[in-house]
């Protein structure tokens, strides 16, 4: 008896074990520095038809806001995979809102894909010619398909690290 009992405790400590691995590398992994990460994780970007902010800080954490009523739909930590065009999200699940569905996997992941990402260029950045916000879709991987389709909220910090004035 003791036997089985021990053995059963050993899986579940190896099965805690492999999953906090998973969730620790998940969380402490840093998001990258240049390509689609550096242009998506630096600032808010908002839509204004669907009342919705999303904001990607560059230590990798992620908030999705209603802008009505500023009530956070979902809060957590993102790394995105530049080659499939993804956002992956770790929700933390005392901050996330029943009002939206997110397609969560395994109680805490969802997946956001991005398509048509667009920035000023270096070269308008560095001549300060920049007319236009940034502009991307965000679109939820569960089964609504809600595309949301966002400006960044300002341009008064561009993508490379230099301030720059207004739209």
């Amino acid at each position: 008896m003791k036997k089985v009992i021990s053995a059963i405790l050993g899986v579940f400590f190896v099965i805690f074990v492999v999953i906090g691995i998973v969730v620790a590398t998940y969380v402490f992994s840093s998001p990258s520095k240049d390509g689609d990460s550096r242009q998506l994780i630096m600032g808010n970007w908002v839509d204004a038809e669907n009342h919705v902010k999303f904001t990607f800080s560059e230590d990798g954490d992620f908030k999705m806001v209603d802008t009505e009523s500023d009530k956070v739909l979902g809060k957590g930590y993102c790394k995105i995979n530049e080659d499939s065009k993804e956002i992956k999200i770790l929700l933390l699940h005392g901050d996330r809102s029943e009002d939206i569905n997110f397609g969560i996997s395994l109680f805490y992941f969802c997946s956001i894909s991005y398509s048509d990402l667009k920035y000023p260029s270096n070269e308008e950045i560095e001549k300060k010619r920049v007319k236009e916000n940034a502009s991307c879709k965000f679109l939820f991987q569960n089964a609504d398909g809600k595309v949301y389709k966002c400006e960044r909220d300002e341009n008064k910090v561009n993508f490379y690290g230099k301030e720059i004035s207004g739209k």
